[in-house]
């Protein structure tokens, strides 16, 4: 485990490590950090550095990076560092023995997530004897404005907040006992929490909006193949070739580029974007994976388990 920090005019800053021989260079950290996005806006990150897959955490200015072993699952170790860094001072002024104890904690919580430690939990053993019994047949996501699954059947059994029982859901998953499936719900702005959302084309190699569409078009006249811009109530167009006027409503289409006016890149595959509505926000990769919830049902074993039982 590492703590590294970012200065605005030095860069990536190396703190400590836990165990204290674990090093970890300058140029390490700068790709950590780059796990998080050039403007750091993603606030879990993964990083291949050769020796390893290290999952880190920002909480600006604060990162947190763990180096997994070979059989270490990445997703239980986010997890359980989302736990430990509620539970973190980091602004704390003894980073050695906070280091220290985070590090020992963060072991605690990776056992105390393993399938039998969480099986011993009684609210984890309420909620599944209720999903075993037939009482519960799924645990559906409710969508919140703050991009937050929440879970109101699991809330009353589990402990914890929203964020904790969604992170228990997933444990669980783990551990072969549910398994989750993809559950629509409404993609939400993080600006101004609109959900009114508004579908346009981009160009792929500059982002531009400001697009053309070029007509490929069979010539009747001389059976070439054209192409031409196509406005609204333009009557007809003239043939590259022949050089013959051809009426809109004759002409045969064979395909569709769009043109870029700021680049001047022409492209059959423009980029798909989502705009907000509301306030112009364009919704980011990152925004509309977040939109797809995941509801959890019984393992393919525990409904076997329960149909024997019945």
């Amino acid at each position: 485990m590492h703590a590294i920090w970012w200065d605005d005019h030095l860069g990536p800053m190396v703190g400590r490590s836990c165990p204290e021989g674990a090093s970890l260079s300058v140029e390490e950290a700068l790709r950590i950090f780059m796990g998080h996005g050039i403007n750091q806006e993603a606030k879990i990150g993964y990083t291949n550095l050769g020796r390893g897959l290290v999952v880190s955490i920002l909480i600006p200015p604060n990162c947190i990076a763990v180096l997994l072993n070979e059989n270490e699952d990445p997703q239980v170790v986010e997890r359980n560092l989302l736990r430990l860094v509620e539970e973190m001072n980091l602004n704390s002024s003894h980073w050695e023995s906070e280091l220290s104890r985070a590090f020992d904690r963060l072991n605690a919580l990776l056992s105390e997530s393993s399938k039998d430690e969480i099986l011993a939990r009684d609210d984890v053993r309420r909620l599944v004897n209720d999903m075993m019994d037939g009482r519960i047949e799924s645990i559906e996501p409710v969508h919140v404005l703050r991009q937050t699954d929440r879970y109101p059947i699991a809330s009353q059994y589990l402990s914890g907040d929203d964020e904790e029982v969604a992170r228990t859901l997933r444990d669980l998953e783990s551990a072969g006992i549910l398994v989750a499936k993809s559950h629509g719900r409404k993609l939400t702005c993080t600006r101004c929490s609109s959900t009114e959302v508004v579908a346009g084309l981009a160009c792929p190699n500059c982002n531009s909006t400001d697009l053309y569409k070029i007509y490929r078009l069979h010539c009747p006249n001389c059976g070439q193949v054209t192409q031409s811009v196509i406005v609204d109530n333009m009557e007809e167009i003239s043939c590259q070739h022949c050089k013959a006027a051809i009426p809109v409503q004759e002409l045969k289409v064979l395909g569709i580029e769009m043109l870029c006016n700021s680049c001047s890149t022409a492209t059959p595959d423009p980029l798909i974007t989502l705009t907000c509505a509301s306030c112009g926000k364009r919704f980011s990769s990152l925004d509309i994976l977040s939109g797809t919830g995941l509801a959890f049902e019984l393992s393919p074993a525990g409904k076997k388990e329960r149909a024997e039982k019945a």
